[in-house]
């Protein structure tokens, strides 16, 4: 019987840090994802939301907060963002403004904070959820 003159494969230390490293990718995506799923929802909220009423300036804040309200409802949307929307009437046109941060805790003392700014400005429907770089006061 010939013997190869190395071995291939791997050996159990390293079988052993591979899972390792497996499973804390797995347990940081089991934290990580939640969130940005969740902001995912408040994001596609504010783009119905302008969808749905072209004429963003006509509807009153409480009835901007009832349609987000509902759109929350039905697809469960639990984190701090519902809460925090700011709507801001200019003269020709609404800022809506949904920023909120979210702390999550990783590892016994260490915690991972998710912040989140989505804004919708009527008169830039298609420019929905990212931060507004010009000066809203210049209205």
């Amino acid at each position: 019987m010939q013997l190869p003159k190395q071995q291939r494969g791997m050996s159990t230390l390293g079988v052993v840090f591979v899972i390792l490293v497996a499973v804390a990718v797995v347990f940081t995506a089991f934290k990580v994802v939640p969130p940005y799923a969740e902001n995912r929802y408040i994001s596609s909220a504010l783009k119905s939301l302008a969808k749905n009423n072209p004429d963003l300036f006509s509807l009153s804040p409480s009835q901007i907060r009832s349609q987000l309200t509902k759109f929350y409802t039905v697809n469960n949307v639990r984190t701090e963002g519902r809460k925090n929307i700011d709507i801001d009437k200019h003269a020709s046109r609404v800022v809506i403004t949904i920023a909120y941060e979210e702390r999550i805790d990783f590892v016994r003392n260490i915690d991972l904070v998710f912040s989140f700014n989505n804004q919708l400005d009527s008169s830039a429907p298609e420019q929905c959820c990212t931060p507004l770089e010009r000066n809203l006061s210049n209205d």
